[in-house]
């Protein structure tokens, strides 16, 4: 009898084996797949960030081009004037200016958008402070006017305070 339960219980234990090398097999085959897809979603991730990256650096750049363009007519409006000895329109002036504080406002903005997402750790502070204290510091330092106690541009200011302590 004894070498009866023997038999059965060595081949239950060598199926137990099988069985278990199975299971093992598709756990190790599932585990690749499911890496295989975290590496794919990880890549997806991170050319999604290099594209919001770039559309925020470009919206930048465009929005600091106005300005200065805003500013360069309104420079270039007072040569013709020394030119020309024309006289002085208040209008075209007053429109002058409205244009120059919507594109510093709009400038301003994606500064601070784009301080919000240094913040928020939605951008490496690391990698975007060596690109952009120096911007950071210049809007802060040439526009104090717009960055005083009830500013709209909090984000920018906190960015400001923390790059300056450091």
């Amino acid at each position: 009898m004894n070498s009866t339960t023997d038999w059965i219980s060595a081949i239950s234990s060598a199926l137990t084996m099988l069985v278990s090398g199975g299971v093992l097999w598709v756990a190790y085959y599932q585990i690749k797949q499911v890496k295989k897809q975290l590496k794919g979603l990880s890549e997806n991730q991170k050319n999604s960030t290099l594209m919001t990256v770039l559309e925020l650096e470009s919206e930048l750049n465009k929005r600091k081009e106005n300005f200065d363009k805003a500013n360069f007519e309104l420079r270039e409006y007072n040569l013709e004037l020394e030119n020309s000895k024309k006289k002085l329109s208040k209008e075209l002036l007053e429109i002058y200016r409205d244009k120059i504080d919507v594109s510093k406002e709009n400038y301003l903005n994606s500064l601070d958008r784009l301080s919000y997402c240094i913040l928020h750790d939605y951008l490496s502070d690391r990698d975007w402070r060596t690109e952009y204290r120096d911007t950071i510091f210049d809007a802060v330092d040439s526009y104090n006017e717009n960055f005083g106690v009830s500013s709209r541009y909090r984000n920018t200011i906190k960015i400001y305070d923390k790059w300056k302590s450091e």
